[in-house]
């Protein structure tokens, strides 16, 4: 088997960042904010909740609220992980050369050693960690991606592996293989043998 590298998005597959973002945003900044009537239309944060000005965004979330928003952030469910020690048990098994990586694009400043902190909690016996700057370019570093990020999946290059973890905003967005959260993905390990060897 030709050796593979396994990206993993942080966000929306391991940390639950999207609820999050909102229970954060309704705690400390908002309390007014009806929403009964929201829909998880994008995975812009900013685009989905109304911040006052682009510096009131930023603020927000790279100098206030960086702790709650990326190192207290609770994880998408209360078997992550597990499920991720789960997954690499079983790349392992598959073979002991595939390389798998975390990543989490567009962190800046203290973002980065929160999600370090929320990482360090997991034991995970994961030798790479990836904070791309353009979220693109974890397509360079990977055979397989798995991510809910659409902008990610739509944007996979020819050759390159896609695996989608659903969400309300990506509900329309093509993947080679789709599942309703990392606990489905893991649940079969003939799920991961499949993705490796694209059958």
């Amino acid at each position: 088997m030709k050796m593979k590298r396994i990206a993993i998005d942080l966000n929306d597959v391991i940390r639950d960042y999207t609820n999050n973002f909102v229970r954060t945003y309704l705690l400390n900044y908002n309390r007014e904010l009806d929403t009964s009537d929201l829909t998880f239309w994008t995975h812009d944060m900013q685009s989905l909740l109304p911040f006052k000005t682009d510096r009131a965004y930023k603020k927000f979330v790279y100098e206030d609220f960086s702790y709650e928003l990326f190192g207290k952030c609770d994880t998408c469910s209360r078997n992550t992980e597990h499920d991720l020690n789960v997954f690499l048990e079983n790349i392992h098994d598959i073979d002991d050369e595939i390389e798998v990586m975390i990543f989490s694009p567009m962190e800046i400043g203290p973002t980065i050693g929160y999600s370090l902190f929320f990482l360090s909690k997991f034991a995970a016996n994961v030798r790479e960690i990836y904070f791309p700057k353009n979220s693109l370019t974890v397509w360079d570093k990977s055979d397989i991606v798995i991510t809910a990020n659409p902008y990610i999946l739509e944007n996979k290059p020819e050759g390159k592996i896609s695996v989608k973890i659903e969400f309300d905003y990506n509900k329309e967005t093509k993947s080679d293989y789709s599942f309703s959260n990392f606990s489905s993905l893991v649940s079969d390990e003939n799920n991961i043998k499949k993705i490796i060897d694209n059958e």
